[in-house]
């Protein structure tokens, strides 16, 4: 980290860094307290445009009059300016704006002439450096106001410099305040120059402004400090053309009482005039930048770096401290958590040093040497975490497939428990193809083993897709399970559960469909299948047979297994590809539209199971005739089969005449011949 900070390419980098943590404590930190007498007046688009103020209000203002023109505005407004704020009582008067020349009318300049020298020693005007080219050389010069404006004798006492020199990144953080002209160049040049020891010194407007409310000891003030600002919505401007119109004076400005025995700043708040500055706080005006600058000035609310030495001690603290960590906690989380807590500890340190001992301590060093440090330590921790995980990886893999080893992994509790077997509530799957084994027999067994490959790696990376686990093949069939290998078992798992499964259905159903496109233009024969889906309570464990021969299965057993298994084999009975039962619907009516499909006793069950087609995700649209399909279900199973075969024609010519819907047309012509004796609306099936 020390290397780092001393090679060139990198020292920059990390600087800026630093800064960046610095200036947020700036904007996070203890701010100066805004002072009481300061306020700001801004030049802002309202008194640029005057769009908000009445026709009649400019009519019967010459100042508005005036400012209505170009910018910049006439001199005799400014000098309009001036007399409105000290006959509203104003202490002293800052205009941010230059008069470096004459206007091109004389009397205008003339009439700001006669109210500087009325208030003469309360108003500050601004000064700049700037450089000119002369012969190839580039020279500093002081730029004075015009002496048509300020006459043979202006109040140089009361002019002050206006620039705000930034650091190299183009943020404002400290004031210069007394610069000579060489002072000058050197920083707007970024190179250093000789000093003249016959330049004159010339104050910064801010502290000519301070200066002017209270004696300062300028043999006790540094050529620059930087300051500790305000809060960021410190000094809001006031709108300068408010000041003319009647109504607005007497509201919003108290008839000038927010300007009675203050120092009023004048400057350009409009973005278009180019006087927005970068600071720790943010873009604000230059204007609000010099108010900010009193304020830290007269309140002596500076902060100062921090030591050359500060930097390296951080970095070994740093060093020493996680080596500490790591050396009495062997365990990675705790590592990690007193990492963290020796990151924030320290952070608050630097805090607490900018806040009550204005020195600026950058917490990145030693944050970056903790970090550092931590990494190597738990990098050697994390070598033989891995070397044990992959021992147990290899010992999983003997027992179940090797799609499950890393979910297991990732919970080691739950892992642990269910080895030794667990009940929980999963969600099973089971998909088969219909008629691979007659289809088989006019192909190769190349043919067979090829397209059956291609087909089961589309329905397991569905499965996969959708964080589900391959159970088993069983020929052409696949079981997969969600939940089985997770501790989880609260409402929320089992309905994402739930969801994860039929949408892993949907992609193989979409998959199939892709596949059967690419084997008709080969000319090998499409396949179909069937699918169902159901959740309920089965046991998880390791099970098999032990030493000498020994062959385990970490698997599913239960009653949930089997009935997931024939809702699977309905499918066929039904004319669709997907069945899920009542306890998965349920998770899903916020995500899929399903369809009723029956109230069925499966083979070998007693108990009726409520199944449902599911025909896709929520954002499709509902297929037309479902609503009449869905009330002759309603009333085939409450015996009314005559009006559920008319619901059951008008789904059928509103478009939804399929296998489904035909088979409930059957279904009521019988009964209504055969009248069942007693009519439970459960249908009993007869074959898996």
């Amino acid at each position: 980290m020390a290397l780092l900070y001393e090679l060139p390419e990198s020292r920059l980098w990390l600087e800026s860094l630093e800064r960046l943590t610095l200036d947020a404590l700036h904007r996070n930190g203890r701010k100066t307290p805004v002072r009481d007498d300061l306020v700001v007046l801004g030049i802002d688009d309202a008194s640029l445009k005057l769009d908000a103020a009445w026709p009649e209000d400019i009519e019967a203002s010459p100042t508005l009059q005036a400012m209505q023109k170009q910018w910049p505005w006439p001199r005799q407004a400014w000098a309009h300016i001036l007399d409105r704020l000290f006959k509203a009582g104003a202490r002293q008067v800052f205009m941010d704006v230059t008069f470096k020349s004459p206007s091109d009318r004389p009397e205008n300049d003339l009439v700001l002439r006669e109210a500087l020298e009325r208030y003469r020693g309360k108003v500050v005007l601004g000064i700049k450096y700037e450089d000119s080219t002369v012969g190839g050389a580039t020279a500093t010069a002081l730029m004075l106001p015009t002496p048509a404006v300020t006459g043979p004798n202006p109040d140089t006492a009361n002019l002050g410099l206006l620039t705000l020199w930034p650091d190299s990144d183009e943020c404002i953080r400290s004031v210069h305040w007394q610069v000579t002209a060489a002072e000058a160049e050197a920083l707007q040049s970024g190179f250093a120059t000789l000093p003249n020891p016959t330049d004159e010194r010339h104050p910064a407007a801010s502290l000519v402004m301070a200066r002017n409310i209270t004696p300062i000891d300028l043999t006790k003030l540094p050529s620059s400090s930087r300051i500790r600002f305000c809060g960021a919505g410190a000094y809001p401007a006031f709108s300068l053309f408010e000041m003319f119109i009647p109504s607005m004076w007497e509201a919003n400005l108290a008839k000038g009482e927010v300007f009675r025995g203050k120092t009023v700043l004048i400057g350009a708040t409009a973005t278009d005039l180019q006087d927005i500055q970068k600071t720790p706080l943010g873009q604000i005006a230059g204007v609000q930048v010099h108010a900010h600058a009193v304020t830290a000035l007269l309140s002596n609310s500076f902060v100062h770096a921090a030591p050359p030495w500060f930097r390296g001690l951080s970095i070994l603290l740093a060093a020493l401290l996680a080596w500490c960590i790591l050396y009495g906690l062997r365990t990675p989380i705790l590592c990690v958590v007193a990492l963290a807590a020796a990151g924030f500890i320290w952070q608050w340190l630097c805090t607490g040093c900018f806040d009550w001992l204005d020195v600026e301590c950058s917490s990145q060093p030693f944050l970056f040497g903790l970090s550092l440090s931590g990494m190597t330590g738990l990098t050697g921790n994390l070598v033989l975490q891995r070397r044990e995980s992959r021992k147990l990886q290899r010992f999983l893999t003997r027992y179940t497939a090797p799609e499950f080893v890393d979910e297991m992994l990732a919970d080691r509790a739950g892992l642990y428990s269910t080895l030794g077997g667990v009940e929980r509530t999963v969600t099973i799957f089971f998909s088969d193809v219909r008629g691979f084994t007659s289809m088989s027999e006019n192909m190769t067994p190349k043919q067979v083993v090829t397209q059956l490959n291609q087909y089961l790696s589309r329905m397991v990376a569905c499965v996969f897709q959708n964080r589900g686990l391959v159970d088993k093949f069983i020929g052409d069939a696949v079981m997969a399970l969600w939940g089985s290998a997770s501790a989880m078992g609260n409402e929320e798992s089992y309905r994402q559960n739930a969801i994860q499964a039929v949408t892993a259905a949907l992609a193989m159903r979409k998959a199939l469909e892709e596949l059967n496109a690419g084997w008709r233009e080969e000319g090998i024969g499409e396949l179909k299948f069937g699918m169902g889906v159901h959740q309920g309570e089965v046991i998880v464990g390791n099970i098999g047979s032990e030493a000498p021969y020994e062959k385990m299965d970490l698997t599913v057993i239960g009653d949930a297994v089997n009935l997931a298994s024939r809702l699977e084999g309905i499918t066929k009975q039904y004319g669709v590809d997907l069945i899920v039962s009542e306890s998965v619907r349920s998770h899903l009516c916020d995500s899929f539209v399903c369809r009723s499909a029956d109230l069925v006793a499966v083979k070998g069950k007693a108990k009726p199971v409520e199944v449902f087609s599911v025909i896709g995700p929520l954002q499709e649209n509902e297929p037309a005739g479902l609503a009449a399909y869905e009330n002759g279900v309603r009333l085939y199973r409450a015996g009314s089969f005559a009006e559920a075969i008319t619901a059951f024609a008008k789904a059928c010519h509103e478009g939804l005449n399929d296998s489904l819907t035909q088979m409930y047309q059957q279904r009521c012509d019988e009964l209504i011949r055969v009248p069942p004796a007693d009519w439970t609306g459960v249908y009993i099936m007869q074959s898996k």
